[in-house]
């Protein structure tokens, strides 16, 4: 319970950032949606950790790989945020795109380690997933492309 209450206040981050523009349009206050962002990414953070004490012990599979891989992940995601709060240049397209790696795996992981998810249910989140990331991915190599090009 402990991983998927993790992966949702994650999600919930990311949809909080995708709607960032509306919110500010809507409450004018930059500093206080950092600041929800900041807090939703913190519980996300102890849910996860919580999720990895619990499974410690389990023996290692490659399901349980990818979940340690996408952890170790997330904390590189946590230092790249932090990074943007301390104003280093292009910490936030580095922030976005390993989010999106990082809760791509652990969806997948999540997909492939649970014991009680149909088989057709995992593969559909799996197909969600991968265009989700390819798409998002087109976006940033598209963005990546433009900034290369003004300089």
């Amino acid at each position: 319970m402990f991983g998927l209450v993790a992966l949702a206040l994650m999600g919930a981050t990311a949809v909080l950032m995708l709607l960032r523009k509306r919110i500010l349009r809507r409450f004018k206050n930059l500093e206080a949606v950092r600041r929800v962002h900041v807090a939703v990414a913190s519980l996300a953070g102890l849910f996860l950790v919580l999720h990895v004490a619990y499974f410690i012990t389990w023996p290692i599979n490659l399901e349980i790989l990818l979940g340690y891989v996408s952890a170790a992940l997330a904390l590189v995601v946590w230092l790249t945020g932090m990074a943007f709060l301390e104003r280093f240049r292009d910490s936030l397209y580095f922030h976005g795109s390993l989010s999106l790696s990082g809760i791509s795996l652990m969806v997948i992981h999540s997909a492939s380690a649970g014991l009680n998810v149909p088989f057709a249910v995992a593969e559909l989140v799996l197909l969600g997933t991968t265009f989700t990331v390819v798409f998002k991915s087109v976006q940033y190599i598209g963005k990546l492309r433009a900034g290369v090009a003004r300089r």
